[in-house]
């Protein structure tokens, strides 16, 4: 029983003060990851990538332990705004946006990686003479799932490195001066520290093309063991390898340049769990299907990118293991969150953990069939605040 608790308190608790269904997060797990990274990565500034969990109080607690935040949109500025991120601290990364967004959050006074020509053109046309920082598609990538690899030759992210000539060219049309560039792999998918210092060979040796640099961005991706057994990326190993690389890069180019990494799910993964309640148990001839009071609709990982979250039968643990494939609530075939998965057999009533689901859980999560989202509550020194309503 004692390893289904959630910060020491026991999700059965939590469903009875909260309700059913649940995001449960546990504060002491998010500090440790930060302590973890600043520990292995002196020097080396943090960003955490807070599209993986935007709720203003997890936000909070990562930037009172020293981590600055990376945004993709102007609400998750917002959100930073509110739990009392500087603008200083916040920077920002593109995708496929217009002028009068761009414009707004240069404005703010927000670091911004720009991530096309159109946008270089479009700072430039606006803001001539200033510095910029550029987010650059080498045209290779790593990932948990085809849809997370943002740095491959398939991805809509980053100039590419081909065009690195018209790059410069509208630089030099509008006198602005490249002082950082900016890649990002993939999300979830680097557990090797040789992947990373792979990429991280590669993408200095392309920094030497460009003389003002001031920072240098490496992204994300830090993987997250969700399977039993799946091992954890090395932080102490990638820091070590990373300080011996930041110095020969500082020789080579003449001087130190900033380094960043902009750490997601790796932050808030193994912090959340959903926490919900076996409505059914349907026996057919070939499976038997456990119903449950959530679903794709408050965590569609499973149901978009195939993924594996350990699931716990927190009411019923000694229970004899059968394969069961847990269904959600929702009016699709897809809404599966485990395919035959060996459990203590749930009752009616049971509460079951969904483990490891801190990051792009409630953030991706809809109103589909018109279904209200779940509460969110942090837990920390053995006591669960509501930190988001139910159906807000």
């Amino acid at each position: 029983m004692q390893k289904n608790l959630i910060g020491n308190i026991a999700p059965q608790k939590l469903i009875e003060r909260f309700g059913s269904p649940l995001y449960a997060y546990d504060a002491e797990v998010i500090r440790a990851r930060c302590r973890e990274l600043k520990k292995a990565f002196p020097g080396v500034r943090m960003y955490y990538a807070c599209k993986a969990n935007t709720n203003v109080e997890i936000i909070r607690l990562i930037a009172v332990e020293g981590l600055d935040i990376e945004t993709t949109s102007p609400g998750e500025i917002a959100a930073a705004r509110k739990a009392g991120v500087p603008v200083s601290r916040i920077a920002y990364t593109c995708a496929s946006i217009g002028e009068k967004e761009l414009v707004s959050v240069v404005r703010q006074g927000v670091l911004v990686h720009l991530d096309s020509l159109t946008q270089v053109e479009i700072f430039g046309r606006n803001f001539p003479g200033r510095d910029i920082s550029v987010r650059l598609a080498r045209g290779v990538g790593a990932g948990h799932h085809a849809h997370v690899v943002t740095g491959g030759p398939e991805s809509k992210f980053g100039i590419h490195l081909a065009h690195l000539h018209r790059l410069k060219a509208i630089t030099a049309k509008y006198n602005l001066r490249i002082t950082g560039i900016h890649q990002h792999i993939g999300s979830g998918g680097l557990f090797e520290v040789s992947t990373v210092m792979e990429a991280m060979d590669t993408f200095l040796d392309i920094a030497m093309q460009f003389p003002d640099l001031e920072h240098i961005d490496f992204g994300g991706g830090f993987g997250v063991p969700y399977m039993p057994g799946e091992k954890r990326l090395d932080l102490a190993a990638l820091g070590h390898a990373l300080a011996k690389r930041a110095e020969k890069f500082a020789r080579q180019y003449g001087r130190k340049v900033e380094m960043s990494f902009e750490p997601g799910r790796y932050l808030v993964a193994e912090a959340g769990n959903l926490v919900l309640s076996v409505t059914d148990i349907k026996r057919n001839p070939q499976k038997t299907f456990v119903g449950v009071d959530s679903g794709m609709g408050h965590l569609v990982r499973p149901a978009m990118y195939d993924s594996y979250h350990e699931i716990v039968n927190a009411t019923h643990p000694n229970n004899r293991k059968q394969k069961v494939t847990i269904a959600g609530y929702y009016c699709e075939s897809g809404d599966v969150l485990a395919k035959n998965r060996p459990l203590p057999m749930p009752e009616i009533g049971d509460i079951l953990v969904i483990k490891n689901a801190g990051a792009y859980g409630y953030t991706m999560s809809s109103n589909y069939n018109l279904r209200e989202r779940p509460a969110e509550v942090l837990v920390e020194k053995g006591k669960g605040r509501l930190i988001r309503k139910r159906g807000a």
